[in-house]
């Protein structure tokens, strides 16, 4: 009897102590919030390219940042001023850093082409939220006109 007492003791304290943790925890956030402070670093928008990498847009101390993102490190892509209104899409911020290649870059400078996606650089006018994604009709164009050219050549 006595070792019942002693554990139910025990689960009241621990609820009561995470009662209290809780409790602390939504009154920190909730003042955190309610004050506006802004965060020293903030994520714009963040864009996975594989299950294991990705590339995200990042703004600290007035300056915005194209990182790649993997596993094992993050790299700086592009770096510039937060010129971009905050609720600019990503697409728009990589083609920022797309046409200005060499303004404040940090990284390996490479080729420029265009987006791999497009249909000979053109994205698709139908449904640009589907543009080089398997769904996007353009992209079935695209492969089937590199397949015929592919039998024909």
């Amino acid at each position: 009897m006595e070792t019942l007492a002693l554990i139910l003791r025990v689960v009241v304290s621990l609820g009561a102590v995470l009662a209290l943790v809780w409790w602390f925890q939504r009154r920190l956030t909730r003042s955190a919030r309610a004050s506006g402070a802004e965060p020293l670093v903030r994520v714009v928008s963040r864009q996975a390219i594989t299950p294991k990498a990705s590339v995200v847009v990042m703004e600290t101390g007035g300056q915005r940042f194209l990182l790649g993102v993997t596993e094992a490190s993050v790299n700086v892509l592009h770096t510039s001023e937060a010129e971009l209104p905050p609720q600019a899409s990503f697409e728009a911020h990589l083609e920022a850093a797309v046409h200005n290649p060499g303004q404040h870059s940090t990284g390996p400078r490479r080729r420029a082409e265009g987006p791999a996606h497009a249909l000979n650089g053109q994205p698709d006018a139908g449904n640009p939220i589907l543009a080089g994604s398997v769904l996007s009709p353009a992209t079935w164009r695209q492969a089937g006109a590199a397949l015929r050219r592919g039998r024909n050549g």
